[in-house]
């Protein structure tokens, strides 16, 4: 008899500014990212508890001024043991706060999640990428780089990261 594989999707964690109209699960404030910045979200920790390794992942922006077409906001997954920042040892030294990234280089120990391309040059539209990523850590943040020309628009509904557990389901 033959099994059926379903993905049974279960309560999106939303990654948003504090101020956004949808609650968040974890504050990321990326509204007003400025151009070669990036923005760090505050730490999820998923527990002890046997959850979903597989994660469907959206995220989407606008910009306050036309961007260049082939440009892109890269995101990124930065893992942990756990939550706290004196014994989670995080995939880089940032900590596990809500906090701006200044420097490119703190994103080369981060798994790599993908890239919003710019495919078109108008500000105030919304420009969306998504996919799919296992996450085995207990606790990870979010981590975005502006990797265009243009800052973000500071409207604070208008740039975030969901993640979706999908775990498989046999039967």
């Amino acid at each position: 008899m033959a099994n059926l594989n379903y993905r049974n999707r279960e309560a999106t964690l939303f990654f948003v500014p504090a101020a956004a109209a949808q609650a968040e699960t974890k504050a990321f404030e990326l509204q007003s990212v400025s151009p070669s910045q990036g923005s760090q979200s505050a730490i999820h920790d998923l527990g002890e508890a046997a959850i979903s390794q597989i994660y469907e992942w959206r995220a989407f922006v606008q910009f306050a001024t036309n961007p260049v077409v082939g440009q892109s906001v890269d995101f990124y997954l930065k893992t942990a043991g756990n939550s706290a920042s004196s014994t989670g040892h995080t995939d880089n030294d940032d900590g596990t706060g809500v906090l701006t990234v200044g420097v490119e280089n703190k994103l080369k120990n981060l798994h790599f999640l993908g890239s919003i391309v710019v495919d078109e040059a108008l500000a105030n539209i919304e420009m969306v990428a998504s996919g799919t990523v296992l996450i085995t850590a207990r606790a990870f943040q979010i981590v975005a780089w502006n990797s265009t020309a243009d800052g973000l628009s500071t409207d604070v509904d208008e740039n975030g990261f969901w993640l979706s557990p999908v775990p498989d389901e046999l039967q």
